[in-house]
């Protein structure tokens, strides 16, 4: 009896996190709190695939250069959240494509780290289906979504990489959170960006707050330090939330001249 309840504990401590990592790592909003056209800018409202064949929704917004970017958003609501970012870099000239993940906004299905890869990488198909080589691909990924960058940047041909406010890994991420680590074999979803930066080649900038209290800047920075040339760093000021906002000029100066270098 003893054995049982002891059995029971566990697999009750085990669930229970499973169900805290799930919830804390992925908080979808389905309803938009706006659209481009709410700061003039035109769009196209897109329906695509991802690499599974998961029905995902996202947003075209047609620059005057020849690049794209695109965007990938954070753990939190969806694209509409984000949209002074694409606000900015159509400012630039850049056309951008920002999307949500599966169970984020209009996507269908239910988000996993596989997933949002797969999500990702239907993304870029759909790019290059609209006549774009990987020359012409900026992949520009904020908070988790600089997680899918990095780790889309090893499986696809883009010209430049832009990590804002990411994280090393959720294995490293934990111990901000908990206090300690979180055993390796109980995280389900690793998102192990600070192996995979160093094999990738293309222009890499890496952008992090200071202040960022959500995900500390020493992620920022060991990212940085792993990651191979070429490469950039920006420190800014600001909450996670807040950055480009306390830190407008010099975020969108270092963001016009690495995007100029490529």
């Amino acid at each position: 009896m003893i054995l049982i309840i002891f059995f029971c504990i566990i697999l009750f401590l085990y669930l229970s996190y499973k169900y805290y990592e799930h919830k804390h790592i992925y908080i979808p909003e389905w309803d938009f709190i706006a659209t481009p056209e709410d700061f003039g800018i035109e769009f196209e409202d897109i329906k695509f695939s991802s690499r599974d064949k998961v029905l995902l929704h996202g947003w075209f917004i047609r620059g005057l250069r020849e690049k794209v970017i695109l965007f990938l958003h954070g753990n939190k609501y969806n694209i509409s959240f984000p949209l002074s970012y694409v606000e900015m870099l159509k400012q630039l000239g850049f056309s951008v494509f920002i999307f949500d993940y599966r169970g984020y906004g209009k996507s269908n299905g239910i988000p996993t780290e596989r997933g949002l890869y797969q999500d990702a990488l239907g993304a870029y198909d759909f790019l290059k289906e609209k006549g774009y080589r990987g020359d012409d691909i900026i992949l520009f990924g904020r908070s988790l979504g600089g997680a899918v960058a990095i780790h889309i940047a090893g499986e696809v041909n883009a010209i430049g990489l832009i990590v804002d406010s990411s994280f090393t890994s959720t294995y490293d991420l934990s111990y901000d959170v908990f206090g300690f680590h979180i055993p390796r074999w109980l995280i389900s979803n690793h998102y192990k960006s600070i192996d995979l930066i160093k094999n990738i080649n293309i222009p890499k900038l890496i952008i992090h707050s200071e202040d960022d209290e959500l995900i500390p800047f020493y992620h920022g920075v060991a990212l940085f330090k792993a990651a191979s040339s070429p490469k950039e760093f920006l420190q800014i000021k600001g909450s996670h939330i807040t950055s480009l906002l306390d830190s407008k000029e010099a975020y969108i100066e270092k963001i016009k001249s690495f995007l100029n270098s490529l």
